[in-house]
């Protein structure tokens, strides 16, 4: 099965877990920004929502230490706030909303991605948080991710790996209830100004 696929099925997988409805999607469609991020779309009118998942094209970091996409995670999850539509976990951003506000709702999960607030403070509270997470079993984290692997990691394993983080290494599905030229219209207004070269936004601390 190729990537796009791969992706594509990962990323429906997660919509049965919000509704029970029967799904039939479309054949997804797969193309890429002008950056060289890689986007598929698979429409579906009986989705009550619009999901979108933000993926890591795993080949790309290959070398990448155990336990930094997890903790990179936690820190994003600090940077969400209070929209609750807006998650992120495993090797992905995730994002569950209305039809209606998916435009709006995906800018914002770009703009975190895009321009994450990495500091001490952050970095420390989200540590703490998916090093008690890891302690109370409440998620299936990999076996590399555990608390010697996360407490080995620095603020700095952070910067770094989030600095190699730009658009021709990621994936960007959308799908549920949303047309073709809408979700196209969002993924390009979202992620269409994100460049090649990606470089730490100021907000994260020197």
């Amino acid at each position: 099965m190729n990537t796009i696929k791969t992706i594509a099925l990962s990323t429906l997988s997660i919509i049965s877990v919000y509704t029970a409805k029967a799904q039939t999607f479309k054949e997804p469609v797969s193309y890429k920004l002008k950056n060289g991020m890689n986007i598929i779309i698979s429409e579906n009118d009986r989705s009550p929502k619009a999901y979108s998942s933000f993926t890591l094209d795993a080949k790309a970091f290959d070398n990448k230490k155990d336990g930094v996409v997890e903790l990179l995670n936690a820190v994003l999850n600090e940077n969400v706030n209070k929209n609750t539509n807006i998650s992120f976990n495993d090797n992905s951003g995730k994002l569950a909303t209305a039809s209606a506000d998916l435009d709006k709702d995906l800018t914002e999960m770009a703009a975190l991605i895009q321009n994450a607030t990495i500091d001490q403070t952050t970095f420390n509270t989200a540590k703490a948080k998916l090093i008690t997470s890891l302690k109370a079993h409440d998620y299936d984290y990999d076996q590399s991710v555990n608390e010697a692997s996360i407490n080995a990691l620095t603020l700095a394993d952070v910067k770094s790996f989030y600095s190699q983080i730009s658009p021709e290494k990621t994936f960007l599905t959308i799908a549920g209830d949303v047309e073709l030229s809408t979700a196209k219209s969002s993924a390009k207004k979202a992620f269409g100004n994100w460049s090649k070269t990606h470089e730490i936004a100021s907000t994260v601390a020197k």
